[in-house]
């Protein structure tokens, strides 16, 4: 994987007076101040109690050693919790000047908790959480990173809104938003979740399986923005959708269909693996696009003609392919209704990181989300080309907050005071942030040996036998 730590080669190639290729550039000289294509793709975590976390986001910024670069600006409302299994690509911008780079700049302007009735479907509480520095984000990797001319380059913003939110211990427990973001760069496949891309299909070649995909709406968009779709087809994104023997092609009705039955015009979410386009030693032609869409199933239609249907598996899948599946409540079903899920040999299943599973992995009692049609009949059933199968929250979850007593690096331990007993934390695989809001928001990927005796701090992690916490996201307040 070439990725921050490739920074100094790619510095070097700047300095170079024989051009480099880049991340897709082919093997052909290119010029110094050639342009890189950055895309950025957005996930996040399922939070709690709430049930839609709706960001208006206005711009994204890279900021590095000769100034910004905007990726994007305008306004797009996202609903974060859709993203629970899913990455979204959110923008690409393919004028970056190539120079080192020290951070991601994301401005909100709004963002808003609904928890939701799960009979009714109305909104039973709506907060909005204070946007530290009016919203400025400011995204710090663990280290500068170089973008060299030509490059192709995916930028990963993995929120997890459940460490995000913060309630205040004075006033009216007012809640703050303080981000919690992993930020990856990518100049190649990132691994995880599925990415999931909704557009029109053009430009169709049945000898190498693929075609171009250019995006018209998010995945991610909030139900209620009906004009949140991106703009003309003038200035829409394409890219290169790719496909294999193994790859599950469904019509609007849920069945099975070929290469053969894709047609231009047509509209699809096809859910996949996205990539830069790499370099297969030619000279990209007029039809290659920057990203790549290896795709693993493809739902033919407007978005929203499959629903997404949540519920927790009551067993596992017969003769026929058909397992039974418990409807969670607020989708519209009423309380206690079971159906059948029909999967089919090119349906695929995944974990929610993305790993591949197969039908004996659905087993009962497995939180499942189903990309479903419901057939509506003397025997109502779902038809399914994908399945993303959850565990549920780790036993012993927990939170704690207080000031650091000590830190042992060597052991990669520390001990801290949560204002009742001290706490032993194991910190061997956690993800630390150094947070601070004195100009707007900034989070800095940092690690053990930056936390200092008395720095305030919040863990997030699992209790272990032994009574220590085994972290899993340390915020340390600079």
């Amino acid at each position: 994987m070439k990725n921050i730590a490739a920074s100094v080669v790619t510095a070097a190639c700047l300095l170079a007076l024989a051009a480099c290729g880049g991340g897709g550039g082919g093997s052909a000289r290119i010029a110094l101040d050639t342009p890189a294509t950055v895309g950025v793709l957005i996930t996040d975590a399922p939070v709690g109690r709430w049930d839609e976390a709706i960001a208006t986001v206005t711009s994204v910024r890279l900021i590095g050693d000769n100034g910004q670069v905007t990726l994007f600006s305008g306004s797009q409302t996202l609903d974060l919790l859709k993203l629970g299994d899913f990455s979204e690509l959110f923008a690409v911008s393919d004028n970056v000047p190539p120079g080192r780079y020290s951070k991601i700049r994301l401005q909100l302007s709004d963002l808003v908790l609904n928890d939701i009735d799960p009979v009714t479907g109305n909104v039973l509480e709506s907060i909005q959480p204070q946007l530290v520095g009016n919203g400025k984000i400011d995204l710090n990797p663990q280290g500068s990173f170089v973008v060299g001319p030509g490059d192709i380059i995916i930028v990963e913003l993995d929120f997890d809104m459940a460490k995000s939110l913060k309630i205040t211990e004075t006033g009216n427990n007012r809640i703050i938003l303080r981000p919690v973001v992993f930020v990856n760069i990518r100049t190649d496949r990132p691994d995880g979740r599925l990415a999931r891309v909704h557009g029109e299909i053009s430009r169709i070649d049945p000898v190498s399986g693929k075609f171009e995909l250019c995006q018209t709406d998010f995945a991610s968009r909030w139900d209620g923005d009906g004009s949140n779709a991106l703009p003309g087809s003038g200035e829409r994104r394409c890219l290169t959708a790719s496909t294999d023997i193994s790859t599950g092609i469904f019509a609007e009705n849920g069945l099975p269909e070929t290469f053969a039955d894709l047609a231009p015009g047509e509209q699809a979410t096809v859910i996949g693996r996205l990539q830069p386009r790499q370099d297969d030693g030619h000279p990209p032609s007029a039809t290659d696009h920057s990203f790549v869409l290896d795709a693993y199933v493809i739902e033919e239609g407007a978005l929203g003609t499959y629903s997404r249907i949540r519920g927790i598996t009551a067993s596992g899948t017969d003769g026929s392919n058909r397992f039974a599946l418990d409807i969670a409540s607020g989708q519209g079903f009423g309380s206690g209704t079971q159906l059948p899920v029909q999967i089919y040999d090119s349906s695929r299943i995944f974990n929610r990181a993305g790993l591949e599973l197969s039908p004996a992995d659905i087993v009962a009692d497995r939180n499942a989300v189903v990309d479903s049609i419901l057939i509506v009949g003397q025997d109502d059933y779902i038809r399914s080309p994908l399945i993303i199968l959850n565990e549920g929250a780790p036993v012993g979850e927990a939170t704690i907050e207080g000031d650091i007593i000590s830190t042992n690096t060597a052991g990669q331990t520390l001990r801290i005071n949560d204002g009742t007993m001290d706490r032993c934390v194991n910190a061997e695989a956690a993800g630390i942030f150094l947070v601070s809001d004195d100009d707007g928001f900034s989070s800095t990927r940092g690690q053990l040996s930056d936390l200092r005796p008395g720095q305030r701090v919040a863990i997030f992690g699992t209790e272990q036998t032994d009574g220590c916490l085994a972290a899993e996201t340390i915020l340390a307040e600079i």
